[in-house]
C-alpha cells in the first residue's frame, strides 16, 4: 500500500534528482506550487488522484493501483447461530 509518506518522499526525491524547484515541478506537472508543497508535506490524501499521478509522472515515477477499485469490506459481527438460539432456544 502506498502511503502519504511514500508519495511525499518519491516526489521530493524525484524533484531533487531532476534539479527542479517546487515551482518548476508545479509548472511541469500543470499544478500549483502549494499543491507540490502539500504533497511533499504528506498531504497527498487531500489532493485529487489525477493530480498526484501528474506530479509523480513529472518526477519520473509511475502510479500503479494493483488491486483495482473495490468496496471496502464491511465487518460482519452477525452470528447466525447465536441469533437462532435467541429465537428458538432449546427447540432448535
Amino acid at each position: 500500500m502506498l502511503l502519504n509518506e511514500d508519495l511525499s518522499e518519491r516526489v521530493r526525491m524525484g524533484r531533487q534528482e531532476l534539479g527542479l524547484s517546487q515551482a518548476d515541478l508545479a509548472k511541469l506537472a500543470g499544478v500549483s506550487r502549494p499543491t507540490i508543497a502539500r504533497i511533499e508535506g504528506g498531504g497527498a490524501d487531500r489532493v485529487a488522484l489525477g493530480t498526484v499521478e501528474r506530479v509523480l509522472n513529472a518526477t519520473n515515477w509511475d502510479l500503479s493501483i494493483e488491486r483495482g477499485v473495490r468496496p471496502t469490506p464491511q465487518r460482519n459481527d452477525f452470528d447466525i447461530e447465536r441469533y437462532l438460539d435467541s429465537l428458538y432456544g432449546e427447540a432448535r
